[in-house]
């Protein structure tokens, strides 16, 4: 995977550092949710196979091992959803775009980023919804974990505020222009 943090329009002199803020603050939070999200990947490999080891080997499966599994891939999905824009690892259709140059270039990854900041904000007025309604009704999971239903939902708020900031990023990146 490669870092393309400086994509159409982006550009970034080599000689000066980034700005404390909003790149490096910004960016460095992005940077430890993605950590976050792949030690996740870790506990939840390490979590199957474990799972897999007590049901086939010793005849005790874990009751529980797939819903917590269930949980967390939430979390590892919403918690990555912001490294990934900011690395350009997000599936992007990009036929005419990559066609683009100039202020052409510049004025899509713009709309694009701004694409992408009303997804967010979509995303999360409508999750923190249905985290109030739970909260208010006193949900309850269904299942061997018994949880209120807001708390798996928690993780979604925060994958969506960081999908927004690191469009925000991007977007404050392109209308800076060039570093000087």
């Amino acid at each position: 995977m490669h870092d393309r943090s400086s994509g159409p329009g982006v550009t970034t002199a080599p000689s000066r550092p980034a700005p404390l803020f909003p790149d490096r603050m910004v960016g460095g939070l992005i940077r430890s949710c993605g950590a976050l999200s792949t030690a996740l990947i870790l506990c939840v490999f390490v979590q199957i196979v474990v799972a897999v080891t007590r049901r086939y080997l010793f005849d005790r499966p874990l009751q529980w091992s797939d819903e917590l599994i269930g949980y967390a891939l939430v979390a590892i999905v919403m918690l990555g959803a912001g490294e990934a824009l900011r690395r350009g690892d997000h599936i992007a259709i990009d036929l005419a775009a990559a066609n683009l140059r100039g202020r052409a270039a510049r004025a899509q990854a713009a709309v694009s980023c701004l694409a992408v900041i009303a997804f967010a904000g979509v995303l999360g007025v409508s999750i923190w919804d249905s985290i109030v309604f739970a909260r208010s009704f006193g949900s309850y999971s269904v299942g061997y974990i018994e949880v209120q239903t807001w708390i798996p939902q928690v993780p979604v708020v925060a994958g969506a505020v960081l999908l927004a900031l690191a469009a925000a990023l991007r977007l404050w990146q392109i209308l800076r222009g060039p570093a000087a």
